[in-house]
């Protein structure tokens, strides 16, 4: 090190020698500054690395060279006044150290607070990010064997927020002069300055007031950066920012829908998306400049050409960054290729006019096929709507126009809204995991290669057989609590536990032939008997993993009990026909089949076989989907689908397939804004343009004479039952929440120990707050979607339950109830306080 820091300090001492001279010679003869900087040498002094030779160099005007000094307007570089904030981590509890930093800051007019070790530092910054982040952190690095002080503080620059926080090493005086560079380790860790111990409050004083002023200016700056970057993102131009190097470091959400990129895949190289006559200027140094670029996407094979202008920034005469801003030519998400015209509006390239009579051609021939999407339609009839019309309608229409242009119409996007703002990091979390592209809502895994049904087919075969010799037995043996039980499985208020114990575990068989093959008669549907029935509902349940504390053949049977409750509301009764609500209930009981306890995400990040069959999309659903029909299919005695003909299996099939793969949180936004669109009316605008009503929407059900609309009520209704835990009565869903609590914390202490990226990091058992994480799920997911499939099937009902259940998280969470064994608490007072009811035990022959 000793040795590549002398090196370093010669380099330095050469370059000052040589400016030294270079200023004394400028002195002597200023003309010659001038003639020098118009030389070639000059110029590929200011290159980057990526210059073109200087015959490949296109002509550029000289004036035009060199980065021009950033101009920031100084009132953009702003921070709002806050008391000084002073965060101590010393382990030790008498510190005299930590007592005078804090007595500084006090005096100061601040507020201080100490901690003793690392976990409860990152848990504090993690919890108050978003209200109390401190200005400054002060690590005492004096005892290393106590307090990892190096450690500590990437873990700290590594949290959300913390970019601007001012960090301070303690350390000993013997170390600090020991080593003339023992800094730097602090400095690269994220160190900010290392400070040698003192307990002098005077000198702690000074110490902390500088160091609020460098948090307080990095905080403006990164705020600054923020805002430019949000102004960025609201563009409709394609904006990508680029190092010296040319590699991207931020493209705005038009860049990256355009071109396909995600945002976490980190810098890459210009040159991998970008080529063509802007790429060229920007290697030259030039201060700015307009040309076409073309850009390759990654879901289409030609690359598209757009009008590009560009400019270069630094803070010195050295480039910093490079700016590229990509204008997207009218209707480029319907064509291949930009408008040629467009695109060579002032461009100097001609080498590619010769082939612009071909592509005519080409384009002509495309125009004239007898091919039209619907969307293609509807903008021509606005864009013709546009004529002769007022301005501000005009605006409006062409907004509407470039909405319609894009390829995700009903992908999920948070509105701005004072009342969806989820304030709390737990419900941010949740949500957030859920509805990312990996994370998929309650899911299964598929553990190994190995066939599911052969490696149960003694446990599966020994059940079907002892089914069917006491099949006439079942009927019989069904009396008693489990009878009385089973009569009222079409009440809302269905005692679903009490069913997991009087079956022991196994309350899908059980329900499902009830419903299955006593209400809905699914076997009349299918043309199959009882006895197949009853073997593939065993098979089934046989293949959901009992240990599961949420995603077990007890949450099927709830979920199978709430479509069949939906199924007997008059508007479904009369909309679908036997062999639809068969397919309903089929994809209910089999929707979570061989579910494992975690996400599709873990999956994904595991690299679990199952990711890398289904291509990381859609992983449970897909293999949910697959593994019901797998076992259905192998083995004809559970096989229902065998006396169908082709024609209403493939049927059959397609319901089942699309309604499981709706059970996708992914998709949730999607498949509630087209149900919402399609059945109920609009109002005249939205609350962006100024023209919103908060008039309730009312019902529409004209479009039910078309089957694709009737695709989306069935969709609906599994979705809404498969998360109608929220709009059960309360002890149902303080049950249910506490199951998928235990289960989400088990799948975080299974990513910490396999050292896998935590999907949901907020749901770690020591810290989530249960009642939060609900509230944030009622509000955002539930209450939306519960409103509308209460008012499709006239079932007040369910709102009710929600906004009570909602209502009373609130209170568990100002009582200070967070974790399980709070919420278990609660459960058993509520029990004591209950009216008492029948809970003898089951018989023998029950």
């Amino acid at each position: 090190m000793l040795a590549g820091e002398e090196a370093s300090i010669e380099l330095v001492q050469r370059w000052l020698q040589r400016r030294d001279s270079d200023e004394l010679e400028t002195e002597e003869n200023p003309s010659k500054e001038c003639s020098s900087s118009g030389s070639p040498g000059a110029r590929a002094g200011r290159r980057s690395s990526l210059a073109l030779t200087p015959e490949d160099e296109p002509l550029v005007d000289v004036t035009n060279r060199s980065p021009p000094p950033a101009n920031i307007p100084t009132a953009l570089i702003y921070s709002p006044p806050e008391p000084l904030e002073l965060l101590c981590v010393f382990p030790e509890r008498t510190s005299r150290v930590c007592a005078a930093a804090c007595s500084a800051v006090e005096r100061a007019g601040g507020e201080a607070r100490s901690l003793r070790c690392a976990r409860e530092t990152l848990d504090a910054l993690r919890r108050d990010n978003d209200t109390r982040v401190p200005h400054v952190i002060v690590v005492d690095a004096r005892q290393p064997q106590q307090l990892d002080a190096l450690l500590l503080a990437r873990a700290i620059r590594g949290t959300k927020n913390t970019q601007h926080v001012y960090l301070i090493a303690i350390v000993k005086k013997s170390a600090y002069l020991k080593d003339e560079f023992g800094v730097l380790a602090y400095l690269e860790a994220g160190f900010n300055r290392v400070m040698v111990e003192t307990v002098n409050t005077t000198a702690w004083c000074a110490e902390v007031l500088q160091a609020r002023s460098s948090a307080a200016c990095s905080r403006a700056q990164i705020a600054a950066t923020a805002a430019l970057a949000a102004a960025a993102d609201r563009c409709r131009d394609l904006v990508a920012i680029t190092d010296d190097q040319q590699r991207i470091l931020l493209t705005n959400k038009s860049w990256c829908r355009m071109l396909g990129w995600r945002l976490e895949e980190g810098p890459r190289p210009i040159h991998e998306a970008a080529g063509g006559e802007a790429l060229r200027l920007a290697t030259t140094g030039a201060r700015d400049w307009e040309a076409p670029v073309t850009l390759r996407r990654r879901a289409a094979p030609d690359p598209i050409m757009l009008p590009c202008r560009g400019a270069t920034i630094g803070l010195t005469k050295t480039t910093s960054h490079i700016v590229f801003v990509c204008e997207p030519s009218a209707g480029e998400g319907d064509r291949g290729r930009g408008s040629l015209h467009s695109i060579r509006r002032g461009s100097l390239d001609v080498r590619s006019v010769a082939s612009d009579g071909l592509r005519r051609t080409s384009l002509a021939k495309l125009q004239g096929l007898p091919l039209e999407a619907p969307i293609t339609k509807v903008i021509s009839l606005l864009s013709a709507a546009t004529e002769g019309a007022p301005p501000s309608t005009v605006a409006c229409i062409e907004r509407a126009v470039d909405m319609l242009r894009t390829s995700e119409l009903y992908s999920p996007q948070m509105r701005d809204e004072t009342k969806l703002r989820v304030e709390d990091p737990i419900a941010t979390d949740l949500i957030g995991a859920l509805l990312s592209r990996e994370q998929v809502n309650q899911n299964l895994v598929y553990m190994g290669n190995a066939n599911v049904l052969s490696s149960r087919r003694s446990s599966n075969d020994s059940t079907v057989v002892r089914s069917q010799t006491n099949r006439t037995n079942i009927k019989h043996k069904t009396t008693g609590q489990l009878r009385e039980l089973l009569d009222t499985a079409l009440s809302w208020d269905f005692e679903i536990f009490r069913l997991e114990d009087l079956t022991r575990g196994r309350p899908l068989a059980h329900l499902g032939l009830a419903l299955m093959g006593g209400r809905f008669d699914v076997c009349a549907a299918l043309e199959c008997d009882e006895r197949t029935l009853l073997h593939w509902l065993t098979v089934i349940e046989t293949n959901y993993h009992a240990v599961n504390t949420y995603h077990n053949s007890t949450h099927a049977a709830d979920v199978l009990q709430a479509v069949a409750y939906f199924l007997e509301k008059d508007r479904l009764k009369n909309l679908l026909e036997p062999v639809e609500a068969a397919a309903a209930l089929i994809s209910a009981a089999a929707h979570d089949i061989d579910h494992p306890g975690t996400s599709s995400a873990f999956l994904c990040n595991a690299r679990h076989p199952l990711a890398i069959l289904y291509n990381d999309v859609s992983v449970l659903e897909s293999h949910h989907a697959a593994l019901t029909f797998k076992l259905t299919l192998n083995d004809d005695r559970v096989n229902i689908f065998k006396n169908l003909d082709r024609d209403t299996y493939k049927t059959v099939r397609h319901h089942v397939i699309d309604m499981i793969l709706a059970t996708e949180m992914t998709k949730h936004f999607e498949h509630l804004a087209k149900f919402v669109n399609v059945f109920y009316a609009k109002s005249s605008g939205s609350k962006e343009d100024g023209m919103h009503t908060d008039e309730p929407l009312s019902l529409d059900t004209t479009a039910l004479s078309q089957p694709e609309n009737v695709l989306l009520v069935k969709r609906m209704m599994i979705k809404c039952a498969d998360v109608s835990n929220a709009s059960r009565p309360q002890k149902f869903a303080m049950e249910w929440a506490r199951r998928i609590a235990e289960e989400y914390f088990l799948q975080t202490d299974e990513e910490k120990a396999k050292d896998l990226p935590v999907v949901m990091p907020m749901f770690d058992r020591a810290t989530c707050s249960i009642p939060r994480s609900q509230i944030g799920f009622i509000d955002y997911i539930i209450i939306d979607m519960m409103e509308a499939w209460a008012a499709f099937i006239d079932m007040p009902e369910l709102v009710n339950h929600a906004r009570s259940n909602n209502q009373h998280w609130r209170e568990l969470d100002e009582a200070g109830v967070t974790t399980l064994a709070d919420v278990k608490r609660v459960q058993r007072q509520n029990a004591i306080q209950a009216p008492p009811t029948t809970t003898a035990e089951p018989t023998t022959e029950e």
